[in-house]
This record gives structure tokens, sequence and C-alpha cells, in this order.
């Protein structure tokens, strides 16, 4: 789903674009369903202060649940991260070549790999492990816990 608008960092589905999700998601309500979009519609850890989630977020994600959309893939952050939101997955992109990084400190990309209804998302570190979406939350809840000003890259090691 198209969220950019010209000229703005922030991002806006719009109430046309999410019947039109609504109504093709119904359509394959028996398929798998995943949706990308652009800007994220739940915030991400480490990222400092939120201010470009997809202005109508909460409609998006009455869209994306009322359809059971299986995995909803983000980007912008820069971030990998994952949210399990209902029987819904939001996984957010890391970013595979730019150095603009927050919170997660090397270069990185999804994964998605679909086995009849069953759907995961991993994340790969560019010449590097594919790690489970457990792994980096869990990780990232072992050093929150300890002073993490210490540590430079170790979220993806």
């Amino acid at each position: 789903m198209s969220s950019a608008r010209p000229d703005r960092d922030d991002g806006e589905v719009g109430n046309r674009q999410n019947l039109w999700l609504e109504n093709t998601l119904e359509k394959h309500k028996d398929k798998t369903k995943i949706v990308a979009i652009h800007h994220h519609v739940v915030p991400v850890p480490d990222t400092g202060a939120d201010q470009i989630t997809v202005v109508d977020a909460g409609d998006v994600l009455r869209s994306l649940i009322k359809s059971k959309a299986d995995l909803v893939l983000c980007g912008h952050r820069h971030r990998p991260w994952r949210w399990k939101i209902e029987d819904m997955f939001v996984v957010h992109a890391g970013s595979v070549s730019c150095e603009k990084l927050r919170g997660f400190f090397c270069n990185s990309y999804n994964v998605v790999t679909v086995k009849g209804k069953k759907v995961e998302a991993k994340l790969k570190i560019v010449g590097g492990d594919l790690i489970d979406f457990d792994e980096i939350v869990k990780r990232r809840e072992i050093l929150q816990a300890s002073d993490i000003s210490q540590y430079s890259d170790s979220l993806a090691r």
C-alpha cells in the first residue's frame, strides 16, 4: 500500500485505500495475506520520538485485523522489529544499505517464508546470520535490563 505523501516525512493510507484493502483481503480470505506498507503503523523501539507513524494508523490497524492479515511488512524507521497484534505479525525492516540506522547497527533485510498457511519472517544481517525476530526482541530486553550505554552494536551479535 502506498503511504507516501508528497514533500512529507509522515504517511497516510486514507479511507479509499483502506476500503480497497478490506475488499481485496475479503476476496482472498482463505489465503495467506501479506500486506506491505512503507511507513509503520505501530511505533518502533529505539527510534526516538515517533512522529511519522501513518496519521491514520488506528484505521489501518482496524482494517488489517478485521481482514485477518497474516503479516504486515513496514519500513521507514531503519530499525528491525516485530510486534504481534492478535493473530497478525507486524514486521519492520532494517536497512539493507543506508548508514542511517537506529538501535540496531548492522545493515539487514527480512526473509519471509510461506509454507501453506504458516508465514515466518526472519532478519538477515548483510554478510552475516539469519536471526529469528524472537531473538532480536529477547536481546533488546536483556540490554535494556543492563547498562545499554556500554554496548555499541551488540543487538546484532
